[in-house]
């Protein structure tokens, strides 16, 4: 069951992304919190993903911005992924060998 879960999640959440995506210039803001959970989906699941949301807010200093202005006012499971593509978190998710 495992194993047929987080291909599930990648599926959907890809699917959420992409129609996040298209919906997102209609007058409602319903396009773009679709997409914001495809991709705290993604980034639960995908490293990868995890990894690109930051280095993007790492570069794009006004959409970090942003993130953190939306933040106080998402549900706690979008706010687990804000948090968890935040940049300046100083390990960043990686283990230092010396704190094991």
């Amino acid at each position: 069951m495992k194993k047929l879960k987080r291909p599930i999640k990648l599926a959907v959440g890809w699917l959420l992304v992409l129609i996040g995506l298209i919906t997102a210039p209609l007058p409602l803001p319903l396009g773009q919190l679709v997409t914001l959970v495809g991709l705290s989906l993604l980034i639960s699941e995908s490293y990868a993903v995890r990894m690109f949301t930051r280095k993007l807010r790492r570069n794009y200093p006004m959409l970090n911005g942003m993130m953190d202005r939306v933040r106080p006012y998402m549900p706690a499971f979008l706010k687990s992924t804000i948090d968890e593509t935040d940049p300046r978190h100083l390990n960043c998710g990686m283990v230092i060998p010396n704190q094991i």
